[in-house]
């Protein structure tokens, strides 16, 4: 057996695949990202903010506990 990694560009070339797993000629596995490389993806799809402080954040995290206790 080969395994081989094919990048599809087009939506018939996976169609074709398809139909070779239907013909049982070949099985398809789905590569499942690394965890560095999802964190990769998800950081490139963060906007790149420096000016948050650390005091930003703890006054944020204040202001959702008093209002959940107000609650």
């Amino acid at each position: 057996m080969e395994t081989l990694t094919i990048e599809i560009n087009d939506p018939k070339a996976r169609r074709l695949i398809d139909d070779l797993v239907d013909l049982g000629l070949i099985s398809v596995k789905e590569e499942k990202l690394s965890w560095n490389e999802r964190w990769e993806e998800l950081s490139k799809a963060l906007p790149d903010i420096d000016s948050i402080t650390e005091e930003d954040i703890f006054e944020e995290i204040k202001a959702v506990r008093e209002s959940r206790e107000s609650n």
